[in-house]
């Protein structure tokens, strides 16, 4: 019983050393050193170290800002060696500060608008409030800018 000619296309593709086989190979490598590295940080670090990439024994790490890279550099002798010890073949470790991408800056803010009755409780409020009063001004901006909204 052979297999259609489809199934033994894939079969290439993934079998054998097929660049995607390599690439499949590099990474479970790479899943493999963030386990280990996830074992071997002190807890205040772990979720905020990720492995990035093993090219010709250089092991970088992206981590999420300046104040964890500075406290990792100060464990990386004791990473390497750990990593070493558990069978991986790292001469360097590169620390890079990575920031992640904030979607919700980007996003428009929604404009809300005050109810009619709202704002006419907020005028007779604020005609109640004394002007040295420090909720004066502020209410004062806040109906403005809801005045203008509706208009």
């Amino acid at each position: 019983m052979s297999r259609p000619p489809r199934a033994r296309l894939i079969g290439t593709l993934v079998g054998g050393d097929s660049p995607l086989a390599r690439l499949q190979e590099h990474a479970r490598q790479l899943v493999r050193l963030q386990r280990q590295l996830d074992l071997q940080l002190p807890d205040y670090l772990q979720g905020a170290v990720a492995v990035a990439n093993l090219q010709n024994g250089v092991l970088a790490l992206h981590v999420q800002n300046a104040t964890v890279a500075a406290r990792l550099k100060m464990l990386l002798p004791r990473l390497r060696e750990g990593l070493a010890a558990q069978g991986a073949q790292i001469e360097e470790i590169r620390v890079r500060v990575r920031l992640q991408k904030n979607t919700d800056a980007r996003r428009p803010q929604p404009v809300r608008e005050i109810d009619a009755d709202v704002l006419a409780g907020l005028e007779h409020l604020k005609e109640q409030l004394s002007e040295r009063s420090p909720l004066a001004a502020p209410l004062a901006r806040l109906i403005e800018r809801a005045a203008r909204r509706r208009s």
